[in-house]
């Protein structure tokens, strides 16, 4: 059995990734702060394994631990396949620089881009020896490649994120590595992070009234849409590693 390493699978894009995985008899390893249910019941009448690894990605040390853990177990396995969708993310602290709380910055920097480079470093070392193949994405944003006003933190992360990308991409090409990573840039989504965009001030985020007009038209687009579109990308398309692709290229 194939297993897909999934941060934040309990709401949103990362359960909409995870219940196609699941679909496709692919085991999950759902890293998060609580379970979910529906996936539970869902990989049992799969008969797919589903395992949850509770984690707080704010906590460095619970992040390492967790992922040395997940790490071993996947690559001691006989699987062919390890997908990992570093999903996790928050988006406050939405507010200008020199107005921001210190420690929602912090937050936002181990959740955001501390995390899935710890997890990236684990998962590299515990795949030494192993002759599975590693398949890792890194959830970006359209905010990774222009400045945001009221984002600083959030832009200045996802382009963390999208740097991290192409550099462990240029690494594993230069040792001739059968594993791969990208970026995806999943557009604007109906989630309860959108929910959080729009209820902030315009003082605090510019582009408010757009988010807002975003829910009241219709032009949000579902989680298992986006879902459907990166899960169809990496098991079916030989994809190009280091690459940030963007889900309007894709539907």
């Amino acid at each position: 059995m194939d297993y897909a390493i999934v941060t934040g699978a309990t709401r949103g894009l990362g359960e909409s990734v995870a219940r196609l995985f699941i679909e496709k008899g692919i085991g999950i390893l759902n890293i998060s702060r609580s379970d979910n249910d529906s996936l539970q019941k869902l990989a049992r009448e799969k008969e797919v394994s589903y395992e949850f690894f509770p984690c707080d990605l704010s906590q460095s040390g619970q992040t390492e631990a967790v992922f040395r853990e997940v790490g071993t177990k996947v690559f001691g396995s006989e699987a062919e396949t390890i997908f990992v969708v570093q999903n996790a993310g928050v988006v406050t602290p939405i507010n200008t620089s020199g107005e921001v709380e210190n420690e929602a910055l912090e937050t936002s920097v181990h959740v955001n881009l501390l995390s899935p480079m710890i997890a990236t470093n684990e998962l590299l070392k515990a795949a030494k020896g192993s002759e599975s193949k590693m398949i890792m994405v890194n959830i970006s944003s359209g905010a990774g490649s222009r400045p945001v006003y009221g984002w600083s933190t959030y832009c200045a992360t996802k382009a963390g994120v999208n740097m991290l990308t192409e550099t462990v991409s240029l690494e594993l090409s230069n040792t001739h590595s059968r594993h791969q990573i990208i970026a995806f840039s999943p557009g604007v989504m109906d989630t309860d992070m959108q929910g959080e965009i729009r209820s902030s001030s315009k003082e605090a985020f510019a582009e408010v009234e757009s988010f807002q007009r975003y829910k009241e038209e219709g032009m949000l687009r579902s989680t298992d849409t986006v879902a459907d579109a990166l899960v169809t990308l990496i098991t079916k398309t030989d994809i190009e590693s280091g690459k940030l692709y963007h889900v309007n290229d894709l539907l």
